[in-house]
């Protein structure tokens, strides 16, 4: 690892890595790693052949892609209505998983892979841990569980099948005495999400961005400038739109079909005082058809509530979790974790996530309005691809040279509006 950021990768090379798998070493809270804030690298020196760019949205797509730009030597502003890693953000909240385990959506394993080692770098570069590798344990049908099993092999991604019972040797606090087979990710493991916004906003402004707190808004076609913030229009060369679950209300007509933002609730139950079985250092996170958890880095052991898809407004939407979805997770609590049984809910989280129609990113340029770009769709996986997703859409919005198939994947046109009955 290294104290100055990776050389710029153009898309081709970004898509044919292969990004080694290495579990990052635990960084000690020593006066040596704390001196790295200091010695991070400075502003790179604007380049006046490339564009000055405005990104919207300082979270997974916008927060990285904004760091990614400016490291290439753009001028860049990013603009946030309520601050990197707020709680109305989807990728607020204090921790996600990274996983590599995606069917066959290959493209998805590889970002995966090479969004690890960019974590494992920009832990370092920032001073501060953001990864905590633990692996994770996932339940799939036999049909899933071939499909999986043969892309890892061919892509040499480590994996285990499992038995119940050799799960419970290993982990004798999980229970999946239920399921014939666990397959199991050594890879795996648990980033901290609204700590990682804001230190990727921070590191952006060290290296000379500008950070901006406003409602900003596309300008009409033809205006002096591409976007206003607070009414204000902001003058640059390309806008990029990464806002998340707003952006169907940016862009109603563009994508009101195409993304939908349902409420998810999130519990973290606390352990007894001297039962450490649960921490990530001992636990892999879980998947399985009823929910998905993160073991307990600093907060509780993350249980997601299994909710259907329940709109919510990510400006207004209430943030107190429901007491139906509580007992649903205890009762997950006595089936997976039964040391934790009568355990307390030490935290909750509302949040949101925004879902594609296909599943897939949405990215590309607007169709109506020039020099204006759309990122979002994250579908519940985007948030431990950021830096992989940040590298990708500097190279676009610099128009550099990449790989047609994954452009296309990600275009609009890939997208289909829902048809209501």
């Amino acid at each position: 690892m290294s104290d100055t950021p990776s050389p710029a990768l153009t898309r081709r090379g970004l898509l044919a890595t292969g990004a080694g798998l290495g579990a990052a070493a635990a960084l000690s809270a020593t006066s040596s790693a704390r001196a790295q804030v200091s010695a991070r690298p400075g502003a790179p020196a604007i380049n006046r052949n490339l564009p000055d760019v405005a990104v919207v949205g300082a979270g997974a797509f916008g927060g990285w892609a904004a760091l990614s730009l400016r490291e290439a030597g753009a001028k860049v502003t990013l603009v946030d209505a309520y601050g990197p890693g707020n709680p109305r953000a989807s990728s607020g909240d204090e921790s996600r998983l990274l996983r590599l385990s995606y069917g066959p959506r290959e493209i998805y394993t590889r970002w995966a892979r090479r969004a690890q080692a960019l974590w494992e770098q920009r832990q370092e570069e920032f001073g501060t841990r953001l990864f905590y590798p633990n692996g994770s344990l996932r339940t799939m049908s036999a049909d899933a569980l071939a499909e999986q099993r043969a892309l890892f092999d061919r892509l040499s991604v480590p994996y285990e099948v499992l038995s119940p019972d050799e799960v419970h040797a290993r982990w004798p606090q999980v229970d999946f005495s239920e399921y014939e087979t666990v397959f199991y990710e050594p890879t795996g493991g648990v980033v901290k999400a609204r700590e990682a916004m804001v230190a990727a906003s921070e590191a952006f402004m060290h290296k000379g961005g500008t950070m901006k707190i406003g409602h900003a808004k596309p300008a009409a076609a033809g205006g002096s400038a591409p976007l206003t913030v607070d009414g204000e229009p902001l003058a640059c060369g390309a806008a990029l739109f990464a806002c998340g679950p707003w952006l169907p209300r940016v862009f109603p007509e563009l994508l009101g079909d195409r993304i939908v933002t349902p409420r998810r609730e999130i519990f973290y139950v606390g352990s007894p005082i001297d039962d450490h079985r649960y921490r990530w250092e001992h636990l892999p996170n879980i998947a399985d058809s009823h929910t998905y958890t993160a073991a307990d880095v600093d907060y509780g052991t993350k249980i997601a509530a299994n909710l259907r898809d329940v709109p919510m407004d990510p400006d207004d939407g209430d943030r107190m979790a429901s007491g139906f979805l509580r007992a649903q997770v205890e009762d997950y609590v006595a089936r997976r974790f039964p040391g934790l049984v009568g355990q307390p809910i030490v935290a909750t989280r509302v949040c949101q996530v925004e879902l594609s129609d296909n599943g897939h990113f949405i990215i590309d340029r607007h169709p109506d309005l020039p020099g204006v770009w759309i990122a979002g769709g994250g579908s519940g996986h985007a948030f431990k691809m950021g830096p992989t997703i940040g590298e990708y859409l500097a190279a676009r919005v610099l128009d550099e040279p990449g790989d047609s198939a994954t452009d296309a994947l990600f275009a609009l046109a890939s997208h289909k509006a829902r048809t209501h009955e």
